[in-house]
C-alpha cells in the first residue's frame, strides 16, 4: 500500500496573542507526542517533508529518529509553511488575522469561497497539492510519505479534498492528521482531527 500522511506538529505552547510564533517551539510533551506517534506509523516511511518551522522540523526529525529514517534525508518545503501554499503574501494575509481573528479565519479556511487578499485561491491550491500527491503515489513503492505542517495547512486541505464537510469542532488538535493512500487503483481519503496514541496503527 502506499500512503502519504500529512501530519500536523505535536504539542506546543499556546502562542502570544496577535503574533505567529515561528519561533515557539514544541513542549516536552509535544516530544513524547511525537515519538509515540511514530510508534504506531505502519508500514517502511519512504520519505518525510516538513514546514520550515522550527516545531515542524522538531517533530519531524523526532519522528524520523523514531522509524529509522535518516533525519539528513528530511526535505524542507515552504509549502507545508513559511508561507504554506494558501499565502500569496504573508503580510497581507496575516492583517485578516489582526482584523477579523482566527475564528474568522479559519471558517475561511474550511469553507470559504470568496477572494481574500494575501491568499490564493483555496479550492485551486488545494487541487494542485492534490494532484501532487496522486502523482506521487503513483510513481512510489509501497510504504508511507509523510508531510509535518500546521493546523491552517492541514485543515484548509481537509476540507477541499475529503468527503467530510468540516466544521470548526474538527479543526485538528495537535498530530491530527490526513491520510491519502492508493490501493487497487483507487485514492483513499480519511481524516483523523486527533490521533489515538494509545495503540491504534497509523
Amino acid at each position: 500500500m502506499k500512503r502519504v500522511l500529512i501530519v500536523r506538529h505535536a504539542a506546543r505552547p499556546d502562542i502570544s496573542p496577535n503574533t505567529v510564533g515561528n519561533d515557539v517551539m514544541l513542549t516536552d510533551e509535544g516530544i513524547e507526542q511525537s515519538k509515540l506517534f511514530a510508534s504506531l506509523i505502519s508500514g517502511q516511511v519512504l520519505s518525510i517533508r516538513t514546514s520550515p518551522i522550527g516545531r515542524c522540523v522538531q517533530t519531524a526529525e523526532l519522528i524520523a529518529q523514531a522509524t529509522h529514517f535518516k533525519p539528513n534525508d528530511i526535505q524542507q518545503c515552504r509549502l507545508l509553511g513559511d508561507p504554506g501554499f494558501i499565502i500569496k503574501d504573508g503580510d497581507l494575509a496575516w492583517q485578516h488575522w489582526l482584523k477579523k481573528g482566527h475564528k474568522a479565519v479559519n471558517l475561511h479556511l474550511l469553507s470559504g469561497t470568496e477572494s481574500w487578499d494575501g491568499f490564493y485561491d483555496l479550492n485551486n491550491s488545494a487541487a494542485r497539492i492534490f494532484s501532487d500527491i496522486k502523482a506521487l503515489l503513483n510513481n512510489s513503492a509501497d510504504g508511507v510519505h509523510i508531510w509535518v505542517t500546521h493546523d491552517t495547512i492541514l485543515a484548509t486541505l481537509a476540507a477541499r479534498i475529503g468527503d467530510k464537510r468540516l466544521t470548526l469542532q474538527d479543526w485538528p488538535d495537535f498530530l491530527g492528521y490526513l491520510e491519502i493512500k492508493l490501493s487497487d487503483e483507487q485514492i483513499y481519503v480519511s481524516y483523523s482531527q486527533k490521533p489515538n496514541l494509545v495503540g491504534d496503527v497509523i
